[in-house]
């Protein structure tokens, strides 16, 4: 006989002797489960998992965000080559004579009040809309993160504190101080981002300390700050990754309400008008003397950018809550 055999013959015979020993465990201990089935089971349920989240995450409203949401982002980032018009060319002080041409071969959409050409504005103003969209939410959901995570996790005055402060700001009429300091500092799209994100950071930290409220009571929080994490640690590795998917979602919504708002501020004229704005295109356009189109245009863009947003965040949270089952 080979070794081949031999050693075939053992591996049997080991296997028989395991297999017979864990049906006498399962006979005897109710609840003993075999490892090795564990192991298999728990890899199945991870690909499963990982199908469930794809299943949820790919439907047709899904779908239909992320191709809106592309097709700005595409326009954002491919502007230049997009159309003729360079940027000096469809923003101040640089004018045009003839206001308000309608439609014609060298001008699709027609032109604005300034003889701009409108589907150019459009065009430049996805990757201003891309920029306004994202830099108050990067604002106002990092704020809200590490406002939340510290205030929830170390509890107490800290907590009281960082709460009353947050009821102060809930309590201020927003838009009135919004117009006061655009009017004191300036009107440059910048400062416009920066005054909007910060004052958004209230709403998620609250948010963000009811997540981290619920997480730091689970039993590998208490394990690791048993094992001798220190508190940064604890916050940062440990409860923060495991509360972000929500917080994931209300960025997205957070776009979409953010456009939105931006582009009332620009309708009532506290806009840059140095850059493609769509709107500022809103605010100067007269829709009963003027090119209507340079109206319509950019007011659609702004509702199709914000219902894109808004279909990708409802797309995530139903991928990611373990609530909802095929």
């Amino acid at each position: 006989m080979s070794k081949t055999t031999k050693s075939f013959d053992i591996s049997k015979k080991k296997y028989s002797k395991q297999r017979i020993l864990s049906l006498i465990l399962f006979y005897i201990f109710p609840g003993w489960r075999n490892p090795e089935f564990s192991k298999q089971e728990f890899e199945i349920e991870k690909i499963k998992s990982k199908r469930r989240f794809f299943r949820h995450l790919i439907n047709p409203l899904t779908i239909i965000g992320v191709l809106i949401f592309s097709i700005f982002i595409f326009l954002g980032i491919f502007c230049p080559w997009l159309t003729e018009y360079a940027l000096q060319e469809i923003t101040p002080p640089q004018t045009y004579v003839g206001e308000f041409l309608p439609p014609s071969p060298d001008h699709p959409l027609g032109t604005t009040d300034n003889g701009y050409d409108v589907l150019a504005r459009i065009i430049w103003g996805s990757r201003t809309s891309l920029i306004m969209a994202i830099i108050p939410v990067v604002i106002a959901v990092g704020g809200g993160l590490i406002i939340g995570t510290i205030s929830a996790y170390f509890g107490k005055k800290v907590d009281y504190l960082i709460m009353r402060i947050v009821d102060l700001v809930y309590s201020l009429p927003t838009l009135i101080i919004v117009l006061i300091l655009i009017r004191m500092i300036g009107l440059d799209m910048m400062t416009l981002l920066i005054i909007y994100g910060s004052f958004a950071i209230a709403g998620n930290v609250r948010f963000m300390r009811s997540l981290v409220l619920q997480v730091r009571e689970l039993v590998y929080i208490k394990a690791a700050k048993t094992g001798g994490a220190s508190k940064f640690k604890v916050m940062f590795r440990h409860i923060v990754p495991n509360a972000l998917p929500p917080l994931i979602i209300s960025f997205f919504g957070g776009m979409a309400v953010t456009i939105l708002g931006i582009a009332a501020l620009s309708f009532l004229g506290l806009g840059d008008d140095k850059i493609p704005n769509w709107g500022i295109d809103i605010y100067n356009t007269d829709m009963y003397k003027g090119n209507i189109l340079s109206f319509i245009f950019p007011g659609l863009c702004t509702a199709l950018f914000a219902i894109g947003a808004m279909l990708i965040g409802d797309g995530v949270r139903d991928a990611i809550d373990p609530r909802l089952k095929i």
